[in-house]
């Protein structure tokens, strides 16, 4: 068999055995490979994963990814842009970009020059921080493809409600929010935590503060059957409640009028 001679200067990719690359439903390609991985060209990314190793992002490339994973360090030198980047140490290299939604890291270093946005610590954090401004949120424009007008009033329509409850691909991982909760809905859990959240320091006062605690207790309970026949009830106030209550109440409401709806047969 003739030998394979490689020409000197040309670039030459190696794919460790082991090594696993495949593309979603969006066409995204996701890399899982056992050892080190170092990226050198821009690109986008659904996971990108180094299963012993650690991850490095070249000075020159920007990388955008869903889900950045390693055992190890992520070095970035480039520019990144992730959802979720789960790694031992992040360190970002003089002059570095990184935008990180959520982060999970016990050591974060930040080179003088390079800058580092989000950093949040989990989806609670980022929704409790998105309902504060939830108003200032809605007022962003919308890039890309514009929606269509009909589709336009929609989003109009269901923001408020919307910004808290999307996840992206559906995946809420955050244990302090969900645990216990899989029974209830995703929108009533939300509902849930501003709720306990208005509650506290005993700031409710009268009526308000009475029928948030009914409503607290049949959130609790997951008591959906129940809370579905009297949730009309439990939102009517005379006086205008806070901010967090509001958003509560929408959220309620949203989710048994999506319920309405979609007609017989849905389990709340």
């Amino acid at each position: 068999m003739s030998k394979l001679h490689f020409h000197s200067g040309t670039p030459t990719m190696i794919i460790p055995e082991g090594t696993e690359v495949r593309a979603d439903a969006q066409g995204q390609l996701s890399i899982r490979t056992p050892g080190n991985l170092v990226l050198q060209s821009s690109g986008r990314y659904g996971v990108i994963e180094s299963l012993a190793g650690s991850i490095r992002i070249e000075r020159g490339a920007k990388i955008e990814a869903v889900q950045l994973k390693c055992p190890g360090a992520c070095y970035i030198q480039g520019e990144l842009t992730a959802w979720r980047v789960t790694a031992k140490e992040i360190h970002l290299d003089s002059e570095a970009r990184a935008s990180i939604v959520l982060q999970e890291a016990e050591q974060v270093e930040v080179g003088r020059e390079s800058r580092l946005v989000g950093n949040f610590g989990s989806e609670k954090e980022l929704f409790m921080l998105f309902s504060r401004f939830a108003r200032e949120v809605k007022s962003l424009p919308l890039f890309g493809d514009a929606p269509r007008e009909a589709e336009a009033k929609e989003v109009e329509h269901h923001v408020d409600v919307e910004v808290e409850a999307e996840n992206l691909d559906g995946e809420v991982e955050d244990a302090e929010v969900l645990e216990g909760d899989s029974s209830l809905p995703e929108r009533l859990v939300f509902a849930r935590v501003l709720l306990e959240k208005a509650t506290e320091g005993n700031q409710l006062q009268g009526l308000t503060r009475r029928k948030v605690h009914e409503l607290l207790q049949l959130l609790h309970e997951a008591d959906v059957t129940t809370l579905r026949h009297t949730y009309r009830t439990l939102l009517q106030l005379r006086e205008v409640p806070g901010a967090e209550v509001r958003r509560a109440f929408d959220l309620i409401e949203s989710h048994f009028e999506e319920e309405k709806s979609a007609g017989p047969g849905v389990n709340g």
